[in-house]
C-alpha cells in the first residue's frame, strides 16, 4: 500500500440504495415507476396510437374515394346532358345506321354551322366536332371514358332513336383503392320531330 493513501468505505444511504436496485415501489423509496408499470403504459400509448393511426388514414382514405366518385358523377351527368341536348336538336342520325351500333355517334344538324355534329371518344376523352368547329373535350383529365356506344333503334318514318352507353372511370394509373371509381350510364333518347330547339 502506497504511503498516505487512506482506505474509504463510502456508506449508500439505505434509502437511496432502494431507489437504485429495487424493481417494486414501497412507500420507503417514494413510488415512481417500476419495469412492468413502464411497459404497461408503453403498450396502453402504443395501442392508442395505432388505433387512432388506424382511423385518421380510413378518414383520409374515404375523403379521396368521396371525391373520386364525385368526379366521375359529375363528368358523367354533364356529357350525357350534352350527348341528350344535340340528339334533341338534330335533324336525322348519320351514323351508326338504323339496327346497327358504333362508337361514334354522328348527328345531321339543320344549321350548317353545326352540321354534322360527332361524338366520339379519343384517347379516353370524349370530343365533340361541330362541322368546322372542334374538337373540344367534354370530360375533364381526371375521368377515364372507357367505354361509349350508339345504337341506332330508328324505324321508318320516325325521326329516329338512339340508345347510349357510356362507361367513366377515375383516372388511377397506379391501380390504388381509394381512386378506383366508376359510372356506367345507359339512357334512350329519340330526336326531336322537325330538329326543334328546346
Amino acid at each position: 500500500m502506497k504511503k498516505g493513501f487512506t482506505p474509504h468505505h463510502f456508506n449508500i444511504d439505505q434509502g437511496l440504495r432502494n431507489r437504485i436496485f429495487s424493481y417494486t415501489s414501497t412507500p420507503e423509496n417514494g413510488g415512481g415507476f417500476t419495469l412492468i408499470e413502464f411497459v404497461i403504459y408503453i403498450s396502453i400509448v402504443g395501442t392508442i396510437l395505432v388505433l387512432m393511426t388506424g382511423f385518421l388514414w380510413n378518414i383520409i382514405f374515404g375523403n379521396i374515394k368521396e371525391t373520386a366518385y364525385q368526379e366521375v358523377q359529375q363528368n358523367g351527368r354533364f356529357v350525357l346532358t350534352k350527348i341528350i341536348q344535340e340528339i334533341k336538336k338534330a335533324t336525322g342520325i348519320n351514323n351508326p345506321l338504323p339496327g346497327s351500333s358504333s362508337n361514334t355517334l354522328s348527328l345531321a344538324m339543320a344549321d350548317t354551322n353545326l352540321n354534322p355534329t360527332i361524338f366520339e371518344v379519343t384517347g379516353g376523352k370524349l370530343r365533340i366536332i361541330q362541322g368546322s368547329q372542334g374538337p373540344y373535350e367534354l370530360s375533364s383529365d381526371q375521368v377515364v371514358v372507357s367505354s361509349l356506344q350508339f345504337t341506332n333503334l330508328s324505324y321508318e318514318n320516325t325521326p329516329g332513336t338512339i340508345r347510349i352507353e357510356i362507361t367513366i372511370e377515375h383516372l388511377n394509373p397506379s391501380g390504388r383503392n381509394e381512386y378506383q371509381a366508376s359510372l356506367d350510364l345507359k339512357s334512350t333518347i329519340s330526336l326531336s320531330p322537325g330538329g326543334a330547339v328546346p
